[in-house]
């Protein structure tokens, strides 16, 4: 029986630990620094592409530009440019 849970519950934790960029984006930042702004994982457009997560809002603004975004990475999307950490930092991320 513990061998039958333990296996049942390593799906859910890996996936956890080792998501994508756009669980690791709504994770770090659409939901919490980001939830009231113009960056709200409603309010946005994202694509991965080359290990860059790319997060522009609909409304239009400064688009996001976060790096590693790579399937399965455990390290945290972090800005790549100055603009990006100025929006991070003026929403308090």
């Amino acid at each position: 029986m513990l061998a039958f849970t333990v296996w049942q519950g390593q799906g859910p934790v890996a996936d956890y630990y080792f998501a994508g960029p756009y669980d690791h984006y709504h994770r770090q930042y659409a939901n919490r620094c980001l939830a009231a702004s113009p960056y709200r994982h409603d309010a946005v457009q994202a694509m991965a592409a080359d290990g860059v997560l790319t997060v522009t809002p609909v409304t239009g603004g400064t688009t996001l530009r976060l790096g590693p975004a790579e399937d399965g990475s455990t390290h945290p999307l972090r800005p790549l440019v100055r603009a990006t950490r100025a929006v991070l930092d003026e929403h308090g991320c």
